[in-house]
């Protein structure tokens, strides 16, 4: 299994990022690779929660929350991966550290196809996966910052 990490600073506090991340089918709100997103079922929170996500290269995923530590954190296996990828698990957890917020996301995934999947790995996939992680977490930052500014704004013209 490979795992990766990648770590943010944002300007919100831990409430305006749960609140944000916590929509669970609101993801294609702020990630930029995800063109649609949506919850399965009638559920909107917590173990159990499921979504669907077309990606802007035209496949879908299907991920199923698995931890839920309201406020917090949460983590979900994508049941239905990119191919050659298979056992794919998402994490995303909120800190305040020193004064900041802190979020982290960690991917953990195997790859099929035995050695040609371990080379598509190295030559590929992982660069995707961390550019998307990336990505996702710049576009939580200024989804998040954003609605930092509109609160102030709307703060000001009261």
């Amino acid at each position: 299994m490979r795992l990766i990490k990648q770590r943010a600073e944002i300007g919100a506090s831990l409430p305006v990022i749960w609140s944000i991340l916590a929509d669970f089918g609101g993801v294609a709100g702020w990630a930029p690779y995800m063109k649609h997103s949506a919850l399965i079922g009638e559920q909107k929170a917590g173990v159990g929660t499921r979504r669907e996500l077309r990606h802007a290269w035209g496949f879908r995923l299907q991920e199923s929350v698995t931890e839920w530590t309201d406020g917090r954190s949460f983590s979900f296996d994508v049941v239905q991966a990119p191919y050659p990828m298979k056992d794919v698990k998402e994490s995303w957890l909120i800190e305040h550290v020193n004064g900041q917020t802190i979020v982290a996301t960690s991917v953990e995934y195997a790859m099929r196809l035995g050695i040609l999947g371990a080379a598509l790995d190295a030559i590929l996939v992982r660069h995707i996966v961390r550019r998307e992680m990336r990505a996702g977490l710049r576009g939580l930052k200024e989804h998040a910052e954003g609605q930092v500014r509109q609160n102030i704004l709307a703060d000001e013209t009261r």
